[in-house]
């Protein structure tokens, strides 16, 4: 289950780095314990297992924190954009039924007032967090039993039709495809993993299970990253190692100089073999060339269905054989 995974990467790794975003740094260890401080209020607010609970937060150490605390409670993540027109999030929030959420005083304004929103820079909620236990949650501490057909997020469709329509995921195959991921991809706690997606991507699920699966240091792009020259200095900067980027934002990436980068994950749209030619070359790291992976599933199918072998330039674009556990 969702829950495990973290608790798996503190006890290998209780130390290390888990996540670094911009100036703040916090170990596996600090973020347990903030998440099951978390995890315990929204149980106190009325969370429940399969709960629906609202995540109202742009990447940051706090996005982060709250995904592993509704996880904890039991809840399943319901990410909502507060750049999202009111309109689309109260539709978001009559259909999934939302009670509770999780966001920042920046936000407030802006979101459905039908939400209880734990707003986790209130002076008044960090008073709270603070006097509730930080102890490891167990399954005595949630209202119900959390099983693999539990639900873990919820994502929203574009709404191309004219109503977004949310898939329900759930705790079934996240274990499978953070192995699966760790070990296609060469995973250690050495690693240092991007977390460049939307909240409102599950892809954003993807880079978590990413870093956790083998205890790795995930580097959070701030939200004022896009692509381009930003992206370029955050993954030198940071030595990023392995990282899932769409297609379309890696294109607005220059490849050189990019030295640490071994690893790169493409998905969520098509591109072209001039991609492949340009990011599959030498790295740099102990030489070799940098392993490009093409990504493939419907969201209903826990991220990801299949998944390429390593890519060298001149192959033909494919979306591979299914992962460990699935069939195709």
């Amino acid at each position: 289950l969702l829950p495990d995974l973290l608790t798996a990467a503190v006890e290998r790794s209780p130390e290390s780095s888990a996540l670094v975003c911009g100036s703040a740094e916090i170990s596996y260890r600090v973020l347990d314990s903030r998440s099951s401080r978390l995890a315990r209020v929204l149980v106190a607010s009325g969370v429940v297992v399969d709960g629906f609970v609202g995540v109202a937060l742009p990447r940051s150490v706090d996005s982060v924190v709250s995904v592993w605390g509704v996880a904890k409670s039991g809840g399943a993540v319901v990410p909502f954009d507060p750049g999202y027109p009111v309109e689309r999030l109260e539709r978001m929030v009559v259909d999934s039924g939302v009670r509770v959420g999780v966001t920042v005083r920046e936000f407030v304004g802006l979101l459905p007032s039908s939400v209880e929103w734990i707003v986790l820079d209130d002076p008044a909620v960090q008073a709270v967090l603070a006097s509730v236990s930080d102890e490891p949650v167990s399954a005595v501490d949630r209202v119900g039993r959390l099983r693999a057909e539990s639900a873990a997020y919820v994502v929203y469709t574009s709404g191309s039709t004219g109503v977004p329509k949310g898939v329900v995921v759930t705790q079934a195959g996240l274990a499978n495809f953070a192995v699966e991921q760790r070990d296609r991809y060469g995973l250690t706690g050495e690693s240092r993993t991007l977390h460049f997606a939307s909240p409102s991507f599950d892809a954003s699920m993807l880079e978590l299970l990413l870093a956790v699966g083998a205890s790795s240091t995930m580097v959070v792009a701030e939200a004022s990253v896009f692509g381009g020259v930003e992206l370029w200095e955050l993954l030198v900067s940071e030595r990023v190692s392995h990282a899932f980027v769409t297609p379309a934002a890696l294109a607005s990436v220059d490849p050189v100089g990019l030295v640490d980068l071994r690893v790169v994950v493409v998905g969520g749209e098509a591109w072209s073999s001039e991609l492949l030619g340009r990011w599959a070359v030498e790295c740099g790291v102990g030489g070799g060339v940098r392993e490009f992976f093409n990504g493939y599933g419907p969201t209903e199918t826990t991220i990801m269905s299949n998944i390429s072998d390593a890519l060298v330039a001149g192959d033909v674009v494919s979306i591979g054989a299914p992962i460990r556990g699935m069939s195709a």
